[in-house]
């Protein structure tokens, strides 16, 4: 039996990265319906500023139909703590996308339901005095919905499970600028300082 831990939730963890794997039950007849929006949720991430994407602590996610169409999992990996992962992606992605490909699945009737009472999730309004009430209580349901059908891993492995994507990215924008240099003419002087040997070393590899 699975336990609740803060910074995976029900799921499992390899460093610094949780992952969350989640089984739905397709509705009957929902599920070319269910694949279209499995497929606008991945595109939506796909185009959103990585520095959005990025707030929410996400690493990737995966939506698959499977079972013949009669089983949809969920599947991320996440830096964050469980909570404010979820109230993040709500706020961040929107919960709009979330219910986008969940309305098509039987477990999460009991949000859709509470959402459209309030008119949809196009409806909510910051303004709305009652807007983080709203989004709280939304958020606590979309966690009941995930966790009541989420299987842990039984084992998790995760390459980069030492580093965070902010770590990543700036590695990546430090080895571009280095690169820079090394390809300026007039840096080569001052590169043959015994000081800068070893960023040379790591430059060669």
């Amino acid at each position: 039996m699975s336990q609740d831990t803060k910074k995976s939730g029900k799921g499992n963890s390899h460093g610094v990265v949780s992952e969350v794997s989640a089984y739905l039950t397709v509705k009957p007849g929902h599920e070319e319906e269910a694949r279209a929006a499995c497929q606008r949720f991945g595109e939506m991430l796909k185009k959103s500023d990585w520095k959005d994407i990025q707030k929410t602590g996400l690493r990737d996610a995966r939506l698959v139909v499977f079972d013949n169409g009669r089983r949809l999992m969920f599947a991320s990996g996440f830096e964050t703590d469980w909570d404010p992962y979820v109230d993040d992606a709500i706020l961040v992605v929107g919960i709009e996308h979330f219910l986008d490909w969940m309305q098509h699945t039987v477990e999460a009737e009991k949000l859709v339901a509470s959402m459209e009472s309030l008119g949809g999730a196009k409806k909510l309004n910051e303004n709305d005095p009652a807007f983080k009430e709203n989004m709280n209580r939304f958020g606590v349901q979309l966690k009941e919905v995930i966790q009541a059908v989420q299987t842990p891993a039984n084992t998790y492995f995760n390459a980069l499970h030492d580093l965070t994507v902010p770590q990543v990215k700036k590695a990546q924008r430090l080895e571009q600028a280095f690169q820079k240099v090394l390809d300026d003419p007039a840096a080569q002087e001052a590169l043959q300082h015994p000081a800068l040997k070893p960023l040379l070393e790591q430059a060669a590899d």
